[in-house]
């Protein structure tokens, strides 16, 4: 086995533990049976292309990471409390969709506000400003091109 191979493959062991990926996980995002994936860091050559896609996987997560993290310092500190069966249930699919939990709350926490804000309240009750991801313009209020005077 070549001395890439072998860093590669402790490269993926680390990795798979700082994303708290099971090897069947990990498995799944390859395409391939938990036993190759056990095969492949064990004793195995891993192929040429699954080399790629997994270099591939690795490189996506820090990339993320590293945006988030440069993100942050615009970002407010947010805390909520739930029993510890919500947290459980919340630490289940956080882990299903291999994030931690705190990223997976922030993603549904948001996704849901820009849902609720666009499908579930009334005009009369949304904000005066809607969050800039929506890229929607302003067309009342003081800070408006078209507001009319009073």
């Amino acid at each position: 086995m070549s001395e890439n191979q072998d860093e590669l493959k402790a490269q993926i062991k680390v990795w798979l533990k700082q994303q708290k990926m099971t090897r069947e996980e990990f498995a799944a995002k390859c395409f391939v049976s938990a036993n190759t994936v056990r095969n492949w860091l064990a004793r195995v050559f891993i192929p040429k292309d699954k080399e790629a896609l997994i270099k591939l996987l690795m490189e996506k997560t820090e990339r993320e990471k590293e945006l988030k993290e440069a993100a942050r310092a615009h970002w407010k500190p947010f805390a909520v409390m739930v029993n510890t069966d919500d947290y459980k249930l919340i630490e289940k699919a956080a882990r299903k969709d291999n994030m931690t939990v705190e990223e997976w709350a922030e993603e549904i926490l948001i996704r849901d506000a820009q849902e609720r804000m666009e499908h579930v309240y009334p005009e009369s009750l949304r904000v005066a400003e809607e969050p800039k991801r929506y890229g929607i313009q302003r067309t009342s209020g003081p800070d408006s091109s078209t507001s009319k005077p009073h």
